[in-house]
């Protein structure tokens, strides 16, 4: 007995010998909405739509307090005037809220505030709320609606997009997680005006990142607009063709690891364990542009780039005043946080490797000498 149906999602194929093949398909469709001024012009229409599709009563909004000084009553106001009721949970601000007890608060706090799978969530803040929320939203009542609104850059091009929720545990980013992917995503990028420039270079090192992974002409861009600090439409711009990049990378297979989105790894092999063992002072941004510029200098070493194209990069990020290096006496923390990434990977580090804008490939690992070589030369630059 089969279950047919090519548009079933579940299809079960019964065999002579009594095995029973289960065969399921999931396709979610969502839709991503990107404009200055977005929040104030049209979220609030967004909202009443989204919700009517959901046939969700109710919002809950999931701000970080840090947004919901500069925010929350733009958010709060477009809630309303979609009719929508409205609850508000706060999360402190700070990587320590994305942790097994901060995903404890929220759960505690969704349960206590009546939330039901009818509900839908608003995850408002940067990065550590788009991961957190989305975590709790695969993981509440086994999965409820949600949606984000990033107030940062590095959130609006990379933890809001992708449908990946992560927890940190035991000094190992995103350890725990799951896929679950948003309802809706409305950035605006205005709304970074209020950041300090250090966290819109942080972002920025997101979008390096992804020029170097795949679009040379993002790259270009990002050349010419590195001072002053990009704003406005040209920041508008930027994001979206960062979006964009990354999603058609991820396209062919947005779950599996695949080489073509571990080359989305790239700065993190290293730059998350720099981030660790800082105890998070410094932005995920910033260690990313660590870990892009060690793996540069790497690839230069080992013959596999040009000097003009290391300099490139380096020079890209330095115009964006991002740090290119580990302090010495931290190079050991760092490369023993670097043996945890190699556990979640299964053994190899799959180091990449930034040959030129708009190519890069992985590489299995690299040994303790080849690292302090790499940091040698980037501290002889400084």
């Amino acid at each position: 007995m089969t279950t047919p149906a090519p548009t079933s999602r579940l299809a079960v194929d019964a065999a002579a010998d009594d095995t029973v093949t289960v065969t399921a398909h999931r396709c979610d469709t969502y839709r991503i909405h990107l404009a200055q001024g977005l929040v104030a012009d049209a979220l609030s229409d967004h909202l009443s739509a989204l919700a009517s599709q959901l046939n969700a009563p109710e919002i809950v909004v999931v701000i970080d307090t840090g947004a919901a000084e500069h925010h929350l009553g733009a958010i709060t106001a477009a809630v309303v005037h979609a009719g929508l009721q409205l609850r508000i949970v706060p999360v402190q601000a700070g990587e320590g809220s994305k942790s097994p007890e901060g995903w404890g608060k929220l759960i505690g706090a969704l349960h206590r505030n009546g939330t039901t799978r009818r509900t839908l969530l608003l995850g408002v803040g940067g990065g550590m709320v788009c991961d957190l929320v989305t975590a709790a939203a695969a993981t509440y009542m086994r999965g409820v609606p949600y949606a984000l609104v990033p107030t940062t850059v590095l959130a609006q091009v990379d933890a809001a997009i992708g449908g990946k929720g992560g927890i940190d545990y035991g000094g190992a980013k995103n350890l725990i997680g799951a896929f679950h992917h948003p309802a809706g995503v409305y950035i605006d990028p205005s709304l970074t005006s209020t950041l300090p420039h250090r966290h819109i270079r942080a972002g920025l090192a997101e979008v390096i990142k992804v020029a170097l992974i795949t679009d040379p002409r993002l790259f270009a861009t990002l050349e010419r607009t590195a001072n002053p600090l990009p704003d406005g439409q040209v920041l508008t711009e930027i994001v979206r063709d960062a979006i964009a990049a990354k999603l058609m990378l991820l396209a062919p297979d947005p779950f599996e690891q695949k080489d073509l989105r571990r080359l989305l790894n790239l700065g993190h092999c290293i730059g998350h364990p720099y981030e660790a063992a800082t105890g998070y002072r410094i932005l995920h941004g910033e260690a990313v542009a660590v870990g892009t510029a060690v793996a540069a200098a790497h690839t230069y070493l080992i013959g596999e780039s040009e000097m003009e194209d290391r300099d490139r990069i380096l020079n890209l990020l330095a115009a964006y005043q991002l740090p290119v290096t580990i302090p010495e006496q931290m190079r050991d923390a760092v490369w023993d946080g670097m043996d945890t990434v190699r556990r979640v990977r299964n053994g190899p580090l799959h180091l990449v490797l930034p040959h030129r804008p708009g190519h890069c490939t992985v590489t299995d690992d690299m040994d303790r000498p080849a690292f302090d070589k790499a940091l040698n030369d980037l501290a002889a630059r400084s």
